[in-house]
């Protein structure tokens, strides 16, 4: 059932003539890094999923500043918070976009408590620090720096916390888009994907990736048949047999490169990408290059640039056996794995299920879809609120090479790429290639040092597409 619960709270503000100084960007960095601590303590893992005083936390910080708040539930102890500084109207509004929950722990193999958020090292520590607290705190201030700093706002700017997304956002903002896109409507949308480094894309380089594109999402369980018997007499009919050999040959051949022009082209699409193409091949003749590759040079060996330049295949679970424990001297009849897989745009889900036919070499092995993602689709570069994110990354860090990206994960704003929203995936924070790789893992950490600039960099950004 759909409710409004509470926290809509009318203010007066008075009209500003116009924007105020700079902000005390020192006071505001240390108000962000207590906020974020207090943010990562409260647990709010999924499952079970509640977010409720993360959103208690937000809604009173929110009204602490006079901005109005809607919180809705989608289901029990699943909110969603939603604020909002209102502009003109002459133009729609961007939406700031993060999701409260965080995927569990096991603090038995952490060094830090993951929801501590103790500060060691320089690092902040703890569950959320990357995914997605810490990003939703810098929105958070950048989005009350504007109100702040009274900058006269041509259209709404939107913040947006919700439920859910880390097991797949159904009742997160899957469920806004369905109930209550009025309330939306966006232009664009800002959410996680890309970021800053100095040695995950290319070492000695600072590069900053966009996110325009996820790759799409197909999960698929394998299942091989047989004939069950004693394990002291090996037949040819065991279906373990039968699954090892498959899988064998579905990881034997590397992955191909995929012709997908945010990685390899000029301005423009190769059909098939939700934009035209040009007849030149790879883009729009004589327009400067604006793809990863020729804007950043080779990317470094490590799995996130090649999850970022293939579609990819990981075999997370194998199951068979008869009884609990499985009896040793049994050979079950059935044997069932799973195929986590990320396929980038220009690959069809017909043209992959066909591939992955192929390589298992053997049609008795049953497929099916347990999950299907939205077909992927590229957001334009060529937007005012792209171009304000490249020169407010500059203005910041006048050596940063700005390239767009495709992430190898999904994301709640993958969601309005369909509905023609302009939707990027952008956290501007700098990060080791360390910080990356811990989100999810057993020591997730954000550098402290990170999250001022970060917060400058978004605020130029809005400023710059909010105003005339």
């Amino acid at each position: 059932m759909k409710r409004l619960v509470a926290g809509l709270f009318a203010v007066v503000v008075p009209a500003a003539a116009g924007a105020q100084g700079a902000p005390d960007w020192k006071a505001v960095e240390a108000e962000a890094i207590r906020t974020i601590q207090s943010y990562v303590r409260i647990n709010t893992s999924n499952p079970p999923g509640d977010v409720t005083k993360a959103a208690d936390l937000l809604v009173s910080l929110l009204q602490r500043e006079g901005v109005p708040v809607k919180r809705y539930e989608s289901a029990p102890g699943r909110s969603i918070v939603l604020a909002r500084l209102k502009g003109t109207g002459a133009a729609k509004p961007i939406l700031l976009l993060h999701h409260m929950d965080v995927v569990p722990t096991d603090p038995s193999r952490w060094q830090h408590d993951p929801f501590g958020a103790e500060i060691a090292d320089g690092k902040i520590w703890g569950r959320g620090t990357m995914d997605m607290k810490g990003l939703g705190v810098v929105q958070l201030m950048a989005f009350l720096s504007l109100k702040r700093q009274n900058v006269p706002l041509e259209r709404d700017v939107i913040f947006m916390a919700v439920p859910d997304e880390e097991v797949g956002g159904e009742l997160g903002a899957q469920w806004m888009r369905k109930n209550h896109y009025d309330e939306l409507d966006p232009e664009y949308v800002l959410d996680e994907g890309g970021f800053g480094s100095r040695d995950l894309f290319a070492p000695g380089k600072l590069v900053f990736g966009i996110s325009v594109a996820e790759k799409k999402i197909l999960w698929l369980k394998l299942r091989a048949e047989g004939v069950a018997g004693h394990g002291s007499q090996p037949h040819d009919r065991n279906p373990n047999d039968k699954m090892i050999r498959a899988l064998a040959r579905l990881l034997g051949e590397p992955m191909p490169t995929t012709p997908f022009s945010v990685l390899q082209t000029k301005r423009g699409a190769a059909r098939g990408e939700g934009v035209p193409a040009s007849d030149e091949p790879g883009g729009v003749q004589g327009s400067p290059p604006l793809n990863m590759t020729s804007r950043v040079g080779p990317l470094a060996q490590n799995k996130f640039n090649n999850a970022i330049q293939h579609s990819t295949i990981s075999i997370t679970s194998f199951r068979s056996g008869v009884g609990e424990p499985p009896k040793v001297n049994v050979i079950p009849s059935v044997a069932e794995a799973t195929l986590d897989c990320r396929v980038l745009p220009g690959t069809t889900k017909e043209q992959w299920l066909a591939e992955i036919r192929r390589r298992l070499g053997d049609p008795e092995i049953k497929i099916e879809i347990t999950y299907e993602g939205e077909d992927p689709v590229v957001t334009t570069q060529d937007s005012k609120f792209y171009k304000a994110l490249e020169s407010a990354v500059k203005q910041e860090h006048p050596d940063a090479i700005l390239t767009p990206m495709v992430v190898p994960y999904g994301t709640d704003s993958n969601g309005f790429r369909p509905l023609g929203v302009k939707s990027y995936g952008f956290t501007p924070v700098v990060v080791p290639a360390a910080a990356v790789g811990s989100m999810h893992g057993d020591a997730e950490f954000l550098p402290a040092e990170a999250v001022g600039p970060a917060i400058r960099i978004l605020f130029n950004a809005l400023k710059e597409t909010v105003t005339r």
